[in-house]
């Protein structure tokens, strides 16, 4: 695995704080700067103090030669209180709510925009979970505050550092011997933790969801009745402490090594101070010099660690900030421009040789397909679960871009179509639709947002899929929150939720109409109902219906036969039943199976 470098990222992040808000990160900048080179001029000024006043206690120099250094001391210190906690939380806060905002605005839209197939790879959905670390609430504060007390300790550091090199460079070299083992080996051992962790991102994502399953109400009556709760509470168990012995045993020898330098480090710098009184006792260093350099020797051996230590912190954290990076750099991105197509349902739809596989796949889920839908036609993809239906749709509609072959609208091959274009003039309706936690006009004016507010235009939708029923039941009708997770919503049953879904589809009034296999949970004469109703609002519109019974799928005008991702069977329910091939079979086996039923 490449590990990032660790300054290349700090420099990026730099650039991405200031340009996204220049004013408050320039400030911040010249006030880390400020603050780092006060301790320096602290010290030289309380050197002028402590000879000063030992010149006026053996009676060389008037008190009124203290009070100006002692006014100067004072400003400094106010200076240093003011810049480090008011002005710094001040301008910290500002800056964290600008840079959330748009971080969580940057996630958001590279979502929208990576191609499908990307979401089927396990490793993206790694890479997006430590990149939702990075967007945790508290996340920037830390991080701005690392850069912060980093930039400002080393300044004190180097501007110190120059005061004490000035009595005696010998002393500075000594103090840096001793003090920069410790916290060097504090960022080595901040990056192995990091890649660690990173290791167990998989275990981590199998012990939350889990979690999912213990706590959430969809998997609940599930646990239960099959008595999964103490299984899974062991599974839970038994990755946690994978986890957490694995960085143990980590920390036990990390610890060990800390010891062993922080006692090498107090040794050193007991020296330097023994060092220091042999000096002033021989002339080497005059009183206020040993006093001031007390502080001095503090000060650097302190913020030498400071710096070190936090940059090993800061290491950590911006290893999560280059995964952030790695994420926001994703490709394939869909198109950003394309050939537009102006009436989608007045153009044939043509795939050639068409083949898709799924990312990390070993086989292709659909293979060598070729057919040609004319504008207005209403064809049907039958096939027994795993033929490649829900895929080849996919494909068709520009959702995953195809491993081979092509797909032609007219005369445009998809992969040059403006997919926004498209997908505007375009319905579908997928067997896996999303259970929106909003009202049920929400829920169904989804299906085209510009008319969210046009309650005419749910109403009309709603009847068309047959939804209208359910909210004459509803307390607040179409306003009713269907989720029981906030105060005053209610939950619908799977086949509510299906016709709910279907609304939503009809709302588009699009010109391309896709239905896959949404009504699974409803009857057969429910099912049949939704057929009719959905087959008769396309009228002219090019219809592609994805089912498993095939009594509606003889609704349509033709029917393609898919088996194993090929395409064996292609015509009318007719013309298939006189063929005796794989449909005429599942017709078989579906006559039989309600006749005995």
């Amino acid at each position: 695995m490449v590990r990032p470098p660790t300054m290349r990222t700090l420099w990026r992040f730099l650039r991405w704080m200031i340009q996204t808000d220049p004013r408050y990160s320039i400030v911040l900048l010249v006030l880390q700067f400020a603050t780092g080179l006060l301790p320096a001029a602290s010290i030289w000024v309380m050197r002028a103090l402590f000879d000063r006043s030992l010149a006026v206690y053996e009676g060389n120099l008037p008190v009124e030669d203290m009070l100006v250094w002692i006014a100067l001391w004072v400003v400094l210190a106010l200076a240093h209180e003011v810049f480090r906690l008011e002005l710094f939380f001040l301008l910290v806060d500002r800056l964290k709510q600008e840079l959330e905002d748009r971080l969580l605005t940057q996630l958001q839209h590279k979502a929208s925009v990576l191609r499908l197939e990307t979401f089927e790879r396990a490793d993206f959905h790694d890479v997006l979970r430590r990149a939702q670390e990075a967007a945790s609430p508290g996340f920037f504060l830390n991080l701005i505050g690392e850069i912060h007390t980093i930039i400002t300790g080393m300044l004190t550091v180097v501007s110190v550092a120059l005061v004490v090199g000035l009595w005696n460079p010998l002393l500075l070299i000594a103090i840096a011997l001793v003090s920069v083992p410790p916290p060097l080996a504090r960022v080595l051992q901040e990056k192995n933790t990091f890649y660690l962790k990173r290791e167990q991102t998989q275990r981590e994502r199998l012990r939350a969801y889990l979690e999912r399953i213990l706590t959430e109400r969809a998997a609940a009556k599930e646990v239960r009745v099959f008595n999964l709760g103490s299984a899974l509470l062991g599974w839970w168990g038994y990755l946690y402490w994978q986890v957490a012995d694995r960085l143990f045993q980590q920390k036990r020898s990390q610890s060990l090594v800390n010891i062993l330098l922080a006692a090498f480090s107090l040794t050193g710098l007991a020296a330097s101070i023994g060092w220091s009184a042999w000096a002033v006792a021989n002339g080497g260093l005059s009183p206020g010099q040993f006093a001031a350099m007390m502080v001095a020797l503090q000060q650097v051996s302190t913020h030498v660690d400071l710096v070190f230590w936090r940059f090993g912190y800061l290491a950590n954290r911006l290893l999560y900030i280059a995964d952030l990076f790695t994420y926001l750099d994703l490709e394939p991105e869909e198109p950003k421009d394309g050939v537009p197509i102006d009436r989608v349902g007045e153009v044939p739809i043509a795939a050639t040789g068409l083949s898709f596989r799924y990312p990390q796949a070993e086989y292709p889920a659909i293979d060598d397909i070729s057919f040609a839908i004319q504008p207005g036609e209403r064809v049907a993809l039958v096939g027994a679960n795993g033929s490649g239906k829900t895929t080849l749709v996919k494909v068709l509609l520009g959702l995953f871009h195809p491993t081979q072959g092509k797909v032609l609208y007219g005369d445009v091959d998809l992969n040059r179509v403006d997919r926004n274009g498209l997908w505007d003039q375009s319905a579908a309706v997928f067997q896996d639709y999303t259970r929106f936690a909003f009202s049920l006009g929400e829920n169904i004016g989804l299906g085209r947002t510009e008319q969210m507010g046009d309650q005419a235009a749910v109403e009309r939708a709603a009847h068309q899929g047959g939804a209208a029923p359910i909210a004459e039941q509803l307390p607040e009708h179409y306003n009713t929150l269907l989720t029981k997770e906030f105060a005053g919503g209610t939950e619908l049953s799977g086949g509510e939720w299906q016709r709910v879904a279907i609304s939503r589809g009809f709302m588009r009034n699009a010109a391309l109409i896709v239905l896959d296999e949404p009504t699974a949970s409803l009857d057969p004469q429910a099912e049949a109902d939704v057929f009719r109703r959905f087959l008769a609002m396309s009228g002219e519109r090019t219809t592609i219906v994805v089912s498993h019974r095939l009594g509606s799928a003889r609704l349509c005008d033709r029917i393609l036969v898919l088996k194993e991702g090929r395409l064996l069977e292609n015509g009318t329910h007719g013309e298939l039943l006189s063929q005796g091939g794989e449909y005429a079979r599942l017709w078989a086996l579906q006559a039989q199976w309600y006749g005995e039923g």
